[in-house]
């Protein structure tokens, strides 16, 4: 086993990865919980491109639109658990990949 293939090994075996796939199992399985977050999703985009053009007042509405769709969201504690082990893999996700950056560009000055 090569060294890319015992680190993805090493991540899917992790209890959080499981987990993560048991509650993205029942997130999928549930229609309106999967339409709230498409919705945040796309609202999320609406309110980087109000804050980058300048929109207070767009940005502002946007903003009130998400925090609703959060507060329905937290009616389903399963989800903000699923969100939360999320952006703890994803920060992991980023060391290893600085990690990795860091070990390429040691090996190409070289």
């Amino acid at each position: 086993m090569n060294s890319k293939e015992k680190l993805l090994a090493d991540l899917s075996n992790q209890e959080l990865v499981k987990r993560s796939h048991e509650l993205e199992q029942l997130i999928d399985n549930n229609k309106e919980i999967k339409a709230l977050l498409n919705k945040k999703k796309l609202i999320s985009k609406e309110m980087v491109t109000a804050r980058h053009i300048g929109l207070v007042n767009t940005y502002d509405d946007y903003k009130k639109q998400y925090d609703m769709i959060d507060r329905e969201i937290a009616k389903y504690p399963f989800v903000e658990e699923y969100l939360d082990i999320l952006d703890y893999l994803y920060n992991d996700l980023e060391i290893i990949a600085d990690y990795i950056q860091s070990k390429i560009n040691k090996a190409l000055e070289k």
